[in-house]
């Protein structure tokens, strides 16, 4: 495959968004130009948790089946536990998935190839450099390419730098399995939010029966600890959440650890001068939401279809607006829920509330995401 000189639309980046909006835009009768700096299958920092509303997109974006051919574990409920061990269980009702980013990014980057896009892997992209006539991206192995179009859609590592004021978050996340002799079967359809002073740690099954555990701190937190190395962290963690250290107790690491460091859940925005962003590259929702993922692939779906009818002078400020609208709120409401939450008091109060309140938590998971696709 030959990286052209010059193309129409060129996407950096091949996680849920990039590949999905490619795939849209090629089905649609264009051939962008899909730029990934690794190589795929590869795994990545994330909770790997496909919130009710994915099945409807993947189905629009027209991989629902090749998704389900691997299987993943259907999860049907959220179970949240205060850092004292008070616990609130939600019901998700049906459609929720684990499933790993080793398989989800590969099945979405490959369906891209094959409706038409041209998709390449292990090219980096070094410099964007816009002008009057369009955009030339320096890439790696001195090479260049021209687009008339250039959508971001690699993650925050393509958003701006965060406010100096912003809060900082890291991620790290490992692979495990059920340890012999443990109890598997209560964490069967469910996903764990492990609050603690300082972050927040995600268990859920994923295809092939493992388990993926993935933490958000404050950069502060982690600077703390005494080392950084996960068996160090996860008995600290263990020690701040005993409902977590249970549930580590009952795993047994199954990889290496993932890390993802500077971290911020400032609103990017999504297009700056010519430059389009789409996915966590314009904004990212407060993990513990679970909708992070749905996010991306629902911003590809509402990009190609305003794409299809807005003039390339209208579409920066015709996206910026639509992304506004869609996605400013459920932004501003995690955002407020994860700063309420990583404050053990505030921790405890807000899940007697739901606890007392069931339609509160209900009231809380609508605020936070789209309505269903079908």
């Amino acid at each position: 495959m030959t990286l052209p000189e010059r193309c129409d639309v060129a996407i950096i980046g091949g996680g849920p968004a990039g590949s999905a909006l490619a795939a849209l835009l090629a089905r649609a009768g264009g051939t962008p130009v899909l730029l990934e700096k690794d190589r795929f299958p590869r795994a990545k920092v994330c909770g790997e948790f496909l919130s009710m509303e994915a099945q409807g997109l993947l189905r629009r974006i027209g991989c629902l089946e090749d998704i389900q051919k691997r299987a993943p574990a259907p999860i049907e409920r959220a179970r949240f536990f205060s850092p004292s061990g008070r616990r609130v269980e939600l019901s998700l009702g049906p459609g929720a998935l684990g499933l790993s980013r080793f398989s989800l990014d590969e099945l979405l980057f490959r369906h891209a190839q094959n409706s038409g896009a041209l998709a390449m892997e292990d090219v980096e992209v070094l410099k964007i450099v816009p002008d009057a006539d369009g955009t030339t991206l320096v890439l790696s192995k001195a090479r260049a390419l021209r687009a008339a179009l250039v959508i971001a859609a690699g993650g925050r590592r393509l958003a701006p730098p965060a406010a100096k004021s912003a809060p900082l978050f890291v991620g790290l996340k490992r692979r495990h399995r059920f340890a012999p002799g443990a109890e598997a079967a209560d964490l069967d359809g469910c996903v764990e939010i492990h609050l603690f002073n300082g972050g927040y740690c995600g268990v859920n099954t994923v295809e092939d029966g493992a388990v993926n555990v993935c933490l958000l701190a404050g950069e502060r937190w982690l600077a703390s600890r005494p080392s950084p190395r996960w068996d160090s962290l996860a008995a600290e963690m263990g020690r701040l959440s005993p409902s977590l250290g249970r549930r580590l107790r009952s795993l047994s690491p199954d990889g290496n650890p993932l890390a993802a460091a500077r971290i911020s859940l400032d609103a990017a925005g999504a297009a700056s001068g010519p430059l389009l962003r789409v996915g966590d590259a314009a904004g990212m929702i407060a993990p513990l939401c679970g909708d992070g993922q749905a996010m991306a692939l629902d911003s590809a779906i509402l990009l190609a279809d305003l794409m299809s009818r807005t003039d390339r002078i209208a579409l920066p400020s015709a996206w910026a607006a639509a992304w506004r609208r869609r996605y400013s709120s459920r932004l501003r409401v995690g955002r407020a829920l994860q700063s309420l939450l990583l404050k053990p008091p505030a921790a405890e109060t807000a899940l007697a509330a739901c606890a007392l309140w069931p339609a509160l938590p209900r009231l809380l998971l609508a605020a936070t995401r789209g309505k269903k696709v079908v």
